[in-house]
């Protein structure tokens, strides 16, 4: 943590959550080229051109949603679930 995280600065914590949102999309764009380059890969030894590469983007693509939609759930539970709405509160 930055003195500046330290005392506070809302400017500096905004920062850090640009970056972890930063993160999590270059996780999901990283998850979606790795598993099509996978299937593209194997289409060339298998000789079947697009469509594992097809495949392995659509599985990348679910892998790195399932890994927002972690993300997301573990950070709402550890702030309490605050934000959440709750029926007639």
């Amino acid at each position: 943590m930055t003195p500046a995280q330290k005392d506070g600065d809302p400017e500096a914590k905004g920062y850090s959550q640009g970056y972890e949102y930063f993160g999590v999309a270059l996780n999901f764009t990283i998850a979606i080229l790795l598993f099509g380059a996978g299937g593209w890969f194997l289409d060339g030894w298998v000789h079947t051109r697009p469509l594992f590469a097809i495949i392995g983007a659509f599985v990348g693509g679910f892998a790195g949603f399932m890994s927002i939609y972690y993300r997301v759930k573990r950070d709402t539970a550890a702030k309490g679930g605050e934000g959440r709405r709750r029926g007639g509160e």
